[in-house]
């Protein structure tokens, strides 16, 4: 074997060769360990998602290979780093935890309200965080503005298990708009709906 390895360094055709083939086998190994497209590109649909009418995002690369961060309903949060007092705090770290999330910016602080309401409504464990310059997190390069695809003031809802559930592009009609997604992801209003028939 180690005859073999030191081959590969002469100037000869058949090292030229041997060399050629390490790199092939050395490339198709990036397959087997470095595939973070297999672990984070799954995005699916459910009744636990609700869309926001935009169509899934194609893949621009290898979706094996390589990940595709994206916040459309179905697909897994994006990891982003914030900074909370000082220091850094992916939002893979805020969000989860075993409760729904809802992510907004500067003039989506309705969101926060609009969560609270959520709470009440439907006994289920939610955390509201504003994001931007002077609030609990801070998006110190714009990497959660360039990942969030919705506006400053609209929200992207996380499920417990960091699956985004839906989003909203602004923050009108917040209260009603996420009552409304919570009770659907629930299974809520399909309920309410059977008893009023019957």
């Amino acid at each position: 074997m180690r005859a073999n390895m030191e081959a590969r360094k002469a100037a000869t055709p058949e090292a030229t060769e041997q060399r050629k083939k390490l790199r092939r086998s050395i490339a198709a190994k990036t397959y087997e360990f470095n595939a973070h497209g297999v672990e984070m590109n799954q995005r699916y649909v459910s009744s636990a998602v609700v869309s926001d009418g935009t169509p899934m995002p194609a893949w621009t690369r290898d979706p094996e290979l390589y990940y595709h961060p994206t916040t459309w309903p179905g697909a897994h949060l994006p990891h982003v780093w914030l900074q909370r007092d000082g220091r850094p705090v992916s939002t893979l770290d805020i969000a989860g935890k075993g409760r729904f999330t809802v992510l907004t910016g500067i003039g989506g602080e309705v969101w926060v309200d609009a969560a609270r309401a959520a709470v009440e409504r439907y006994r289920v464990p939610v955390e509201a965080y504003v994001i931007g310059p002077g609030r609990e997190y801070e998006d110190l390069f714009g990497d959660w503005a360039e990942a969030r695809e919705v506006g400053e003031a609209g929200c992207v809802l996380v499920r417990p298990d960091e699956y985004v559930a839906w989003r909203a592009q602004d923050a009108a009609d917040a209260e009603r708009r996420l009552l409304d997604v919570f009770g659907r992801i629930l299974g809520r209003q399909a309920r309410q709906m059977a008893n009023a028939a019957e």
